[in-house]
């Protein structure tokens, strides 16, 4: 009983010291630990749990920050139905879709190195459900099974998809200027720039044609084509002053 109690006063605590200090001066504080001990991550990870509990918002930093430290986990099962949790929180936290999905992938990923049990299953399971739900949200998104690829073919993908996911983003708001700015001058009598027409429909074979090599594994021409693709959406954003 008291056991149970004092770890609940320490969430609580945990959650009041993010919220006062905020994730920035919480990360600033973790990163100065250097590469945590299993004992320092698992504090760190009650924190972030209980800040995220508490009304903290997600930030890049601390994504880049459990990326780094997940090393640390290894064989330790605890440790890593505890990272998978914080990674589940942000994934149902975030607004950005293509970034919760990234938090889930995270999760499922780091728990399928573990030996399967009852738990580990279930876990695994709830964030399969969570990442379906955010895949009917993005139909664009590259379909190819991550969690049967190797430790080194998944560092490879989570490059190409966290470029493909960025380069998406950017295209995404230049579609969406350029439709806003053609209805805009349509109602003045003018025409949108035949060249950023075609600019536009360059940026999507661009980016369908990287989603295609993704699915195929040919990660390297799949980053060539979404450096054109991101050349192009960039140019659509300059010739609207975005």
């Amino acid at each position: 009983m008291w056991l149970r109690r004092s770890s609940s006063l320490l969430v609580v605590a945990s959650a009041l010291m993010a919220q006062v200090a905020g994730i920035d001066g919480m990360l600033a504080q973790f990163e100065a630990q250097g590469q945590p001990n299993a004992d320092q991550l698992q504090r760190n990870l009650m924190q972030i749990s209980g800040g995220l509990r508490g009304g903290m918002s997600t930030n890049p930093r601390l994504r880049d920050y459990l990326n780094r430290v997940q090393p640390v986990v290894g064989g330790n099962r605890g440790l890593g139905l505890a990272m998978s949790g914080v990674y589940r929180q942000m994934g149902g936290l975030e607004a950005n879709p293509q970034l919760a999905w990234l938090n889930y992938r995270n999760a499922f990923l780091l728990l399928n190195q573990f030996p399967m049990d009852h738990q580990i299953r279930g876990e695994m399971q709830q964030i399969r459900r969570s990442v379906e739900v955010v895949e009917a949200r993005m139909p664009e998104l590259p379909k190819l099974d991550w969690s049967s690829l190797d430790a080194a073919s998944q560092k490879e993908y989570d490059e190409v998809m966290s470029r493909y996911i960025s380069v998406s983003a950017t295209a995404s708001s230049a579609e969406v200027m350029a439709e806003t700015m053609r209805r805009s001058m349509g109602d003045q009598g003018l025409a949108v720039r035949p060249e950023v027409i075609s600019g536009l429909t360059r940026m999507k074979l661009k980016l369908d044609d990287a989603k295609r090599l993704i699915e195929q594994r040919n990660y390297g021409m799949a980053k060539d084509r979404l450096g054109s693709a991101e050349g192009e959406a960039q140019k659509i954003l300059k010739a609207f002053g975005g």
